[in-house]
């Protein structure tokens, strides 16, 4: 492991999938920092569990190794306080290894950077992903009906890539659930009235997401851009049983989308079934983002099942970072440290040669994405 490790030194990873970083200055707390490194809401679960947790002890010795101090939350709080907070963000990206951000601001709230100051506060190079139910909803005023309403739509996606957009992502996962479906045009019709009439309206309801999905895949095809899909664990809202990847099925077997690339985010647990389904379809992809800094050693474990049949041409790199640079640098090192370990067992067990094992490691790390979402200058 610490062999592939060295050979990737040099390699600046692209973070395929991640999110905006809080403002600075930012006086964070035990609590705070607790936060990022769980899924969970109830504040009593992150007070009094999330320190309990083999990903939570493992991100503070992390940290500790990288700061030169204790792994308790008071030291390395102390050694941020004492450190200007850009100078300080910017080294610890600096040190995790990533070359480029492709971030989505649809998650993100009012404390964190918006666009222009990301773009400013951070040194490191990014593009943007949108946020395909975000957009919907900030363009739900403006539209009478759903037609008008997926016009608008098709039509701010376009707009999107021709800014610099490299993809569009869908969190239907969490809305709708992911067995998708084709819907009549009157249940559309329902849910977009019931979509209109909440303040703020909120998008839900599985005919109108899976809409919305189905229109957005046909524009990323012909965009020729990504469509990211959300599945397996990443937030609080969502039912886990209706978030497996094998739901997509409609998007990859569909003669008018063919082409599309799909690219399969978090996968955890459902990891083998995208695994499964990397190895089936052509146009999809997989990661194994928020997975490996929040499950500890299963998140590593995955990602080596998951290379039982993922080519490893389809898979790519990403941390789903959001809110700390802590988070992003332990995310990043335990990426590294994963693939690491999962193409050295298979070195080991005679499967690669080692330049092969080296080879697979810098496609996945930056190769593969700067490929997929066209990263070169065109």
């Amino acid at each position: 492991m610490e062999a592939l490790l060295a050979e990737w030194e040099g390699v600046r990873a692209v973070d395929h999938h991640c999110h905006p970083l809080l403002r600075w200055p930012l006086d964070l707390t035990p609590f705070g920092l607790r936060a990022v490194f769980t899924e969970a809401a109830d504040p009593t679960m992150i007070r009094e569990h999330v320190p309990c947790t083999a990903a939570y002890r493992g991100a503070l010795a992390c940290l500790a190794g990288a700061l030169g101090c204790a792994a308790t939350e008071e030291a390395i709080l102390e050694v941020r306080a004492g450190r200007d907070p850009g100078t300080y963000a910017n080294a610890l990206l600096e040190r995790s290894g990533t070359g480029v951000l492709l971030l989505d601001h649809g998650f993100a709230g009012g404390d964190a950077f918006t666009v222009a100051e990301h773009h400013r506060e951070v040194t490191l190079p990014q593009h943007e992903i949108v946020r395909l139910e975000t957009l919907g909803e900030d363009l739900a005023a403006g539209v009478d009906d759903p037609q008008e309403w997926f016009q608008a739509v098709r039509a701010a996606l376009q707009a999107a890539v021709e800014d610099g957009a490299c993809a569009v992502k869908t969190i239907a996962a969490y809305r709708s659930g992911l067995r998708l479906r084709r819907h009549s045009p009157e249940d559309v019709a329902r849910e977009f009235s019931l979509f209109r009439a909440a303040v703020p309206p909120r998008l839900t309801g599985k005919a109108l997401c899976h809409t919305l999905v189905f229109e957005a895949a046909a524009c990323c095809r012909v965009l020729d851009v990504p469509l990211q899909v959300h599945c397996g664990l990443g937030d609080p809202d969502e039912d886990l049983a209706l978030a497996s990847p094998l739901g997509l099925r409609p998007l990859f077997e569909d003669p008018g989308l063919r082409g599309l690339n799909v690219v399969l985010l978090h996968c955890y647990p459902y990891h083998r079934e995208a695994a499964y389904l990397s190895a089936m379809y052509l146009g999809v992809f997989m990661d194994l983002s928020l997975a490996i800094p929040l499950a500890a050693a299963d998140g590593a474990r995955a990602l080596k099942e998951a290379l039982g049949l993922c080519p490893w041409s389809k898979l790519l790199y990403a941390t789903d970072a959001s809110r700390l640079p802590e988070l992003y640098f332990v995310a990043a090192t335990r990426q590294r440290e994963a693939l690491a370990a999962a193409l050295s067992d298979l070195v080991t067990a005679g499967f690669l040669s080692r330049d092969e094992g080296v080879e697979a490691g810098r496609r996945v790390l930056a190769g593969n994405a700067t490929a997929l979402y066209r990263l070169q200058p065109r």
